[in-house]
């Protein structure tokens, strides 16, 4: 595994992707919250949002183990992790009313995208830098 070489262009695309997802979620969620309902689309949106999170930190540590990434700013590491524990706090919650489950997935999916777009697009900048 460490001699397999990782562009740094595939972090960006899964990074895009994750915005895009969390875009979707948020919309999805948002829209549930208004119905006062939860529904299963949204609750998948919110499991394609892990699954491409745990992605993009994976290629982002082989990125760092192949000695890129170095120097980026702490607050791009910080915005991945807090968007994950905002997904975290979800599930460790329990919810005794559908609504009041419906308002929770809306709020920290939209505190999520607010931490990924930030994370996203502080890494852009950071990448930008290096090229010129």
């Amino acid at each position: 595994m460490d001699e397999f070489i990782i562009a740094p262009a595939l972090h960006q695309a899964v990074g895009g992707l994750t915005l895009l997802a969390a875009v979707v979620a948020t919309a999805l969620t948002l829209l549930g919250a208004k119905k006062g309902q939860f529904s299963r689309t949204a609750a998948a949106a919110m499991i394609g949002l892990q699954v491409l999170l745990l992605l993009q930190t994976l290629i982002g540590i082989k990125l760092l183990d192949q000695g890129m990434g170095a120097l980026q700013k702490v607050v791009h590491y910080l915005g991945g992790l807090g968007s994950l524990g905002f997904l975290m706090l979800f599930y460790w919650r329990s919810y005794q009313d559908e609504s009041v489950k419906a308002r929770w997935a809306a709020g920290l999916t939209a505190a999520f995208l607010a931490f990924v777009a930030m994370t996203f697009f502080i890494g852009n900048f950071y990448v930008n830098s290096l090229q010129g």
